[in-house]
């Protein structure tokens, strides 16, 4: 029979992955509204995207909540805190990425029709899906206590940011592609916008990956894997 505080822990952890569900689902869905070409599908998706994001929304205050309380209530051992930590902060930083997925959704809508969108939609495609691949594993991380998972999205977050500094430059070189000048640094901006988002996305991944070593180790690493790269720079 479980004690109270399993109960509790197992209540957050529920509540957990039913959050992880929806943003992964949230990403899929985004993939497909990038993807597709019929409008009245696109605003059909979009529908559905902000309906899970009020979702995850609430989720994110239900979690919170339940946390707090079972630290003040039932005074959990170390290893139950660690565990509720890392879910707190996994938590946080899916909420984020829901967020940016509406401000995605919102970029594309300003220039989707454009000729600078359409350039370069392919590869924006591939990084979205290079950011979805680092969430789920760092995700699977945490619940499989699977440590090389977490270890491979920490270290992918450079080749998303590399992705999109190359996106930048290509969309540079591409800017004689539109006839007016104003449409066509407005279109840069939002697409500039967009891929910020996406890299956020990434970032907000390797969080998650540095909660679950937390969860698992004990140990906070967040920015020790900078510190490391630099070190072996300067070698």
């Amino acid at each position: 029979m479980k004690t109270k505080i399993e109960e509790v822990v197992q209540d957050i952890v529920n509540s957990y992955e039913e959050m992880a569900e929806m943003v992964l689902s949230q990403l899929t869905l985004l993939d497909k509204y990038m993807s597709g070409s019929i409008k009245s599908s696109l605003q059909e998706i979009k529908g559905e995207i902000t309906e899970n994001e009020n979702k995850i929304d609430r989720l994110e205050v239900v979690i919170s909540d339940k946390f707090i309380n079972s630290i003040v209530l039932h005074q959990p051992v170390a290893s139950d805190i660690r565990k509720l930590v890392s879910i707190y902060r996994i938590t946080i930083n899916l909420e984020r990425i829901g967020d940016l997925v509406m401000n995605i959704i919102g970029s594309i809508e300003a220039i989707n029709d454009s000729g600078e969108y359409k350039a370069m939609a392919e590869v924006i495609l591939n990084m979205l899906l290079s950011g979805k691949s680092m969430v789920e594993k760092s995700l699977l991380s945490f619940s499989n206590n699977d440590k090389d998972y977490a270890v491979w999205t920490i270290k992918n977050d450079e080749v998303v940011d590399d992705m999109n500094r190359k996106l930048l430059i290509n969309s540079i070189s591409k800017a004689s592609v539109s006839k007016e000048t104003r449409e066509m640094l407005l279109s840069y901006v939002d697409l500039k916008n967009i891929i910020t988002n996406i890299e956020r996305i990434a970032d907000h991944a390797t969080n998650i990956a540095e909660a679950s070593i937390y969860s698992m180790q004990g140990t906070d690493i967040r920015h020790s894997w900078q510190n490391d790269n630099s070190a072996e720079e300067g070698k």
